[in-house]
C-alpha cells in the first residue's frame, strides 16, 4: 500500500551537512506542532447555515456577472 506522504521525500536531495540538519529540525517542528498555519495565510470556515450559504451564492453570482 502506498501512503500518501511517500512522495514527500521523493525529490529531496540533501548534499551538505547543514542543509541535513535544516531538513531535521524542519521535520522535528512540524511533527511538535503540525497545525501552524503560515502567516498571511486565508483563514476559511465551514457553515452549514443555509441562509449564509445561499447568501453566499447570490454574492458570487453578481460578482461574476460584474466582471463580465
Amino acid at each position: 500500500m502506498k501512503v500518501a506522504t511517500s512522495s514527500i521525500f521523493h525529490n529531496v536531495i540533501l548534499r551538505t551537512p547543514e542543509q541535513v540538519e535544516a531538513f531535521i529540525n524542519a521535520a522535528e517542528a512540524s511533527e511538535r506542532n503540525p497545525y501552524i498555519k503560515p502567516k498571511g495565510s486565508p483563514t476559511y470556515r465551514l457553515t452549514t447555515d443555509t441562509d449564509e450559504i445561499r447568501r453566499l451564492s447570490e454574492l458570487r453570482r453578481k460578482n461574476r456577472e460584474q466582471k463580465q
